[in-house]
């Protein structure tokens, strides 16, 4: 028998300590704020009524202490991600003041800040047109991306309507080549930067059909550019 209730014990008490102490936190932490939410309830009249064994009171101890905690695990889990964020993007701000303080870098890093910021936020063409562009040869057409249509320093220029094209290297398009184009030498295409890229990066096995853009309206000629990429 002596046995029998030792085994119990082991049993019980985990069980019965563990349930003590999962009250003791529930009702410390919704304590302090039962009194409010009670205060509510009986405003409104919500759960004013009895239900099964437990009374007006009880039930609304029950589903003010739910309440409680719900929120409570909301706030906890909001000044978390706050705290999360501001520690974020204080690291951030903290690198940035590190990188730009050491020579060489500081210039690398500004630069390419400028150039990632002027692709995706400004409003201009800047890495959105793809054409074709007589390159390297004036008898040959490379895939080239527009990055400025109007070039400082040459409006009084004979230059003054010369284009920025970017054109980049297979099968790496991180590097390429900056060249002037007059804008005859250049075929607009209906295509997007991200087939342009897909047909660079695949050396032309990965290829959407060219069409060619009208510049001055818009819309697409019915022609359309066949290329025959033995003769580039």
């Amino acid at each position: 028998m002596k046995k029998y209730f030792i085994t119990g014990l082991v049993i019980l008490l985990p069980l019965a300590l563990t349930i003590a102490i999962v009250v003791f936190i529930f009702n410390l932490l919704t304590g302090p704020f039962l009194g409010i939410v009670k205060t509510v309830f009986n405003h409104y009249h919500l759960f004013d009524e009895g239900f099964f064994l437990l009374n007006a009171s009880q039930i609304q101890n029950l589903f003010a202490k739910l309440l409680i905690l719900t929120s409570l695990f909301f706030i906890v889990i909001g000044l978390g991600f706050i705290a999360h964020w501001f520690l974020f993007n204080t690291l951030i701000k903290f690198t940035e003041y590190i990188v730009k303080r050491i020579p060489l870098v500081n210039s690398i890093y500004k630069t390419c800040q400028e150039v990632i910021k002027t692709i995706f936020t400004s409003k201009t063409q800047s890495f959105k047109r793809v054409v074709l562009a007589r390159f390297p040869h004036p008898n040959t057409y490379s895939i080239g991306l527009i990055t400025r249509e109007e070039l400082p320093g040459l409006a009084n220029t004979s230059h003054a309507d010369a284009i920025a094209v970017f054109v980049p290297t297979t099968p790496n398009p991180t590097s390429g080549f900056l060249v002037m184009f007059k804008p005859e030498d250049l075929i607009y295409l209906d295509m997007t930067v991200e087939d342009a890229f897909k047909y660079v990066i695949s050396c032309g096995v990965i290829s959407s059909e060219f069409k060619v853009l009208s510049k001055e309206k818009g819309t697409l000629q019915p022609e359309q550019l066949i290329l025959d990429t033995q003769n580039l």
